[in-house]
């Protein structure tokens, strides 16, 4: 036979590093064949240790690349010429995949660009994670909850505290409970007096995460009791106001950060959060600014300049149903708008797997700012 490099040929005299991006390449794009014992130029020059060779190319497999190729990839020894090479058959696959010591990043994805492997853009691994989301991911609806046994107490005291009436036969059916095999389903389970997920709220020194100083966890529960204290609790602790009384006569009290803004966004984070990874959103405080991280990313349908604009395309339709239910969030996609117009676009950061809105300190007088952090108050008990 002879060997030849092409789009879907690879050729490698022996197993090195880069033999994981090949095959992340392959997976990523239309699959291929990688020889190993083949010169660059087809000639064979066989490997020396074939099953210690095999094990390890199997090792890399299984615990090297996410998510797991193993069914994608298969081997075989090959005896020509009176020596072994070794045939590595991989299929393309239906995911997004990455070598898990760079993660979803340049470094991590790769795709096969004629008889080479290239680092994917940003922007082509958001897409891609996209397309990977629509296939592997089922909905909100879809995904079944981890527990049968669910009831709504919390819930429905909150439908009473907020004045909005429900039928009771049609309550599952209203709030979109159940799957369509008549299960409960994810939203049921988040908002079930049984649901474990736990919101955190956590504070860090300084403007990096190197040293940590609180975390505020409350308790599990209705998600919406969650958030709505989360709320709270990042208001009230971490908003702390600046006063300047000038010539003795006008009181000026400033907030760190627009209280607004910040409950559209946070609210906005728990609605579209990717909940079917399992991944809750958070809130982080710094020295210098406020952030919010929602895992998961804007609908394939819903350019940045759309989103910007206001434009609501919700990433969990039945989910975000409930929230206007509710009234914390308006179909308008108002939201958003409000953010920009005191922000600017900016304050909006977009990852290859999550969405951040970071809220920059407003500090009228840094040496007093200063003395308001050493005594604000810290109550980081569970609710």
């Amino acid at each position: 036979m002879k060997y030849i490099e092409t789009e879907s040929i690879e050729l490698k005299r022996s197993l090195n590093d880069s033999f994981v991006k090949e095959v992340v390449a392959f997976l990523n794009t239309c699959g291929g064949t990688i020889y190993i014992g083949v010169e660059d130029n087809g000639q064979i020059c066989g490997v020396s240790k074939l099953d210690y060779t095999m094990k390890r190319i199997s090792e890399i497999i299984s615990t090297s690349i996410s998510p797991n190729p193993q069914e994608l990839v298969s081997l075989k020894a090959i005896f020509e010429e009176n020596k072994f090479i070794i045939e590595v058959s991989v299929k393309k696959g239906k995911y997004l995949y990455y070598i898990n010591k760079y993660g979803r990043s340049s470094k991590g994805c790769y795709i096969r660009i004629g008889t080479t492997c290239r680092g994917m853009s940003e922007e082509l691994i958001a897409k891609k994670y996209i397309e990977t989301l629509r296939i592997s991911k089922p909905t909100m609806k879809e995904t079944l909850s981890p527990r049968k046994d669910l009831t709504f107490n919390e819930f429905k005291k909150l439908l009473i505290i907020k004045n909005i009436h429900y039928n009771e036969s049609a309550f599952e059916e209203n709030f979109h409970l159940k799957s369509n095999d008549n299960e409960y389903n994810y939203i049921a389970y988040l908002l079930s007096d049984q649901n474990s997920t736990s919101i955190k709220v956590c504070r860090f020194k300084g403007n990096t995460k190197a040293e940590f100083i609180s975390r505020k966890e409350f308790a599990p529960g209705c998600i919406f009791r969650q958030m709505e204290q989360a709320y709270e609790y990042t208001i009230n602790v971490l908003n702390l106001i600046q006063t300047d009384v000038r010539g003795g006569k006008n009181r000026v009290d400033t907030p760190l950060f627009d209280s607004e803004s910040f409950k559209e966004a946070w609210y906005n984070a728990v609605c579209h959060n990717c909940w079917v990874e399992k991944v809750p959103p958070a809130i982080y405080g710094f020295e210098n600014r406020i952030e919010i991280i929602s895992h998961g990313l804007l609908r394939g349908d819903l350019s940045k300049e759309d989103f910007y604009k206001g434009v609501s395309k919700p990433v969990n339709e039945e989910f975000a149903d409930i929230f206007l239910k509710l009234h914390y969030i308006e179909q308008s996609g108002k939201g958003t708008s409000i953010i920009v117009k005191k922000y600017g676009k900016k304050v909006f950061q977009f990852g290859t797997s999550f969405i951040e809105c970071v809220f920059p300190f407003k500090i009228t007088d840094t040496a007093n700012y200063h003395r308001m952090i050493g005594m604000a108050p810290i109550n980081d008990t569970v609710n």
